[in-house]
């Protein structure tokens, strides 16, 4: 059965929710030693694995969990609120 599209969001919430729980309990081992690079949390086991990517630090994670199901992995960049910063000529002040 699948779920419904707020299921879905509730699970990708509680995740979210958990994973933020976890980084703030290892936080203080991650920073600032760690800062700038990727966190993938397990978040049934609370193992988490480092990268400077997004998918080196997922592939680290799959390494040891092989196929972690829907909801499990939390990822989030050391010491930022946001993951993924972006910039376009106008916000970086660039722009000719």
């Amino acid at each position: 059965m699948t779920s419904s599209p707020v299921e879905a969001v509730s699970k990708k919430e509680d995740a979210a929710q958990r994973g933020e729980a976890i980084y703030e309990q290892i936080k203080a081992l991650l920073e600032p030693a760690h800062f700038g690079q990727i966190v993938a949390i397990h978040l049934p086991t609370e193992d988490y694995f480092l990268g400077r990517t997004f998918l080196e630090a997922a592939d680290l994670l799959r390494q040891k969990y092989s196929d972690p199901a829907y909801g499990e992995v939390y990822s989030r960049r050391v010491g930022h609120q946001a993951a993924i910063h972006v910039r376009t000529p106008r916000a970086a002040g660039t722009q000719k």
